[in-house]
């Protein structure tokens, strides 16, 4: 399913201060066996988002990346990890028919831009019929989706914003590089939880 076809809703009360202003575009349904996937940013990209001036347009290229980024990766699970189940058969699909609800705050409101992609438990055949999800295959792919994502997000914030790169050997993951550790410890707080949803698989940052 091509991205520009997936639900898009972006949560106004989550806006940061000075930052890209989102807008809710209709209400948010949940139906049952859903699956919250959270892809986030790492946390030196969320503060870089909310010390930039709006009249540079920075927030909005920290924003345009961050969702190029999950565009790409969404799209590659829609072709190497959805698949429908009948029976014991894997069956072609469609993609996966998800909502995507973009955050651009923790639940204690510090800085932390990430996705809910929410997850249903059916697809559509090749054929036109309805089939469950097989979530074995999807849940496999993750942490691919995981590197993918990330790498993503690096890619085009080089590309718009010129930023370079370092990577934290203590916790692994790449951070931007002129973003101080002290800015990073007065906002660590990197809870993104969706209250509505009672499972969630959090794609961790690798």
């Amino acid at each position: 399913m091509p991205f520009l076809r997936r639900k898009l809703k972006r949560v106004a009360h989550n806006a940061l201060p000075g930052s890209v202003t989102p807008t809710v575009q209709d209400a948010l349904t949940v139906p049952s066996g859903i699956r919250d996937i959270t892809f986030a940013a790492p946390k030196s990209v969320s503060v870089l988002m909310a010390l930039l001036s709006p009249e540079d347009y920075g927030p909005g290229a920290v924003f345009t990346g961050h969702e190029a980024a999950l565009a790409d990766t969404l799209s590659w699970l829609d072709k190497e990890a959805a698949f429908a189940r009948s029976g014991p058969a894997f069956l072609d699909c469609r993609g996966l028919n998800t909502t995507v609800v973009l955050h651009f705050a923790s639940v204690s409101q510090q800085p932390h831009i990430h996705a809910h992609v929410l997850v249903e438990p059916s697809v559509t055949g090749m054929d036109g019929r309805t089939y469950p999800v097989d979530w074995g295959t999807l849940d496999q792919a993750l942490a691919a989706a995981s590197s993918l994502y990330l790498a993503a997000l690096r890619h085009n914030l080089v590309e718009s914003l010129g930023v370079t790169w370092t990577r934290d050997h203590h916790e692994s993951e790449w951070q931007i590089v002129g973003i101080l550790d002290t800015l990073l410890a007065v906002w660590p707080d990197t809870t993104c939880a969706f209250p509505s949803i009672p499972q969630t698989l959090v794609v961790r940052q690798r």
